[in-house]
Formats: structure tokens, C-alpha cells, sequence
């Protein structure tokens, strides 16, 4: 059995499912945005620091959730769910919140990240800059800035990510997509005259009905773009499987370690 490292199952199926069959969770709960045992830094960004990994490299991963109803705790299992992982593989990592106001029909007021180009518009500058403050705090406190900065996106925050990734519009070393990812026409096009292609994982969760398509339909686009990318396949539902995030971080690691050519 592929033992998942996150949250997802939970956390996602109470997003898609029936508001009655979920009537308890939905109740609103007096909770801070981070779980009780992380640390909240400035627009609720929430951090966990890890030591080195093994080749004694620092590396931090800017977290972008799924879909989260408000008064909820759901976000918790999420940042848990890649505390673990944190854990296992050696690297730090910021969780943002994303926005309400800007989601789907059905859950425009729920907290989600900006996948159109209306709400990029209106939240995007200030997203960005609440995640290099975060970043700029937590590398002054080591003196050092961090040898390598990933971004990992779930379920919306998978297709935010894309988006992010093919406008090249976040500074980073690489991107690792899970349950999500998009090839939509306007980022396909964004993409092919993106100069900083930075790497870019897909995890293709084949038993996930909602986004397997979309995330083969990405790898098919990023092979055209010639982009430097990993596609895997992996029979798990909507959730981020403890193999695929390995394989991404050795991926996004071995590609961010290469000497400039």
C-alpha cells in the first residue's frame, strides 16, 4: 500500500464533498491559521524549520495548500502533512494562505489561491511579497540565505504553482506539482516565451478522476515547451504519496546542484 505522507484525503474530500455530510467540520472553530505548533509569521505565513539535509545543503519549500472552507481547521492537516515529509527528506518550509474572494463557483469565498488572471491582478503582488518577507526573516536569523528554494503545490495550489512556474513570475530553483497542474492555452503560450525555465515536477495521481488528466495534459505540454521537467505517475488518489515527494526533491535537488553551463 503507497502510505500517504499527507493530509490530502481528509483535507480534500471534506473540500469536495456535500456541505451536510460534513456539517461538525464546517462549524466554525475559534482557530489561528497555523497549527498550535508552528510558528506564525507576518500574513499568517506559517513556518517549520528543519536542520540540513544529509549533503548539508539548506533548502526551504514554499508550501501552497488546496482548497480551504473558512472557519475551519482543515489547513491544519495540510501543514502537518508536509511537516512530515519536512522531516524525512531535511528541509524547512513556509505555508502561505492563500485568499478568499477568489475561488471557483461554489467556493468563491473560500480560502484558495489565484488561478485566474482577474484575481492574479488583484492579490498575486501582494502574495509575493508576503513570501519574500517571510524568506528574508527566516534566512536573517541563520546569517545565510538558503542554498535552494522550491515550490510545492497540492490540489489548487498545484495549478497555482503552474501558473507561477510557466510566467515565470517567483524567483526560485524549482516546482513540484501534486493532484493538479494546468496546460491551459494562455500558460502554454506565457510559457514558450518564459526565459528562466526552472525545473518542474508533476506527480500524475492516476486514481485521482478530477486531475490526472490535467496533470498528463501538463507533462504534454512541457515536452513540447522542451521544459525541463519530470513526469511520474503514481496510482494514488488525491493526495501527495510519500514516493512522489521523494523523487521531487531528488529531482528539484540534482537540477538546482548543477554548475551553471
Amino acid at each position: 500500500m503507497v502510505r500517504r505522507f499527507i493530509l490530502a484525503l481528509t483535507t480534500v474530500a471534506l473540500a469536495l464533498g456535500s456541505p451536510s455530510a460534513h456539517a461538525q467540520d464546517a462549524a466554525p472553530v475559534p482557530a489561528t491559521w497555523c497549527a498550535p505548533e508552528l510558528e506564525t509569521l507576518a500574513g499568517d505565513v506559517c513556518h517549520f524549520e528543519a536542520p540540513a539535509s544529509g549533503a548539508g545543503r539548506r533548502t526551504l519549500v514554499i508550501f501552497l495548500h488546496g482548497v480551504i472552507q473558512p472557519d475551519t481547521t482543515w489547513q491544519w492537516n495540510q501543514q502537518r502533512g508536509i511537516v512530515v515529509g519536512a522531516k524525512r527528506l531535511g528541509f524547512s518550509v513556509l505555508m502561505p494562505r492563500g485568499r478568499r474572494g477568489i475561488g471557483p463557483p461554489g467556493m468563491n469565498d473560500w480560502i484558495t489561491w489565484p488561478t485566474s488572471v482577474t484575481a492574479q491582478k488583484q492579490v498575486e503582488p501582494e502574495l509575493l511579497d508576503e513570501w519574500a518577507a517571510a524568506r528574508r526573516q527566516v534566512e536573517a536569523r541563520s546569517g545565510k540565505p538558503f542554498d535552494e528554494v522550491f515550490v510545492v503545490g497540492f490540489s489548487n495550489g498545484a495549478y497555482y504553482a503552474t501558473s507561477l512556474a510557466l510566467r515565470g513570475r517567483l524567483a526560485v530553483d524549482g516546482f513540484a506539482v501534486f493532484a493538479g497542474g494546468s496546460a491551459a492555452p494562455h500558460l502554454v503560450k506565457a510559457g514558450a516565451g518564459t526565459r528562466e525555465r526552472v525545473p518542474l515536477f508533476v506527480a500524475v495521481s492516476t486514481k485521482d478522476k478530477t486531475t490526472a488528466r490535467d496533470s498528463r495534459s501538463l507533462g504534454d505540454a512541457l515536452r513540447l515547451l522542451r521544459w525541463p521537467s519530470r513526469v511520474e505517475a503514481t496510482p494514488a488518489g488525491h493526495a501527495i504519496a510519500d514516493a512522489p515527494l521523494d523523487h521531487a526533491l531528488s529531482f528539484l535537488r540534482a537540477s538546482a546542484s548543477r554548475p551553471p553551463r
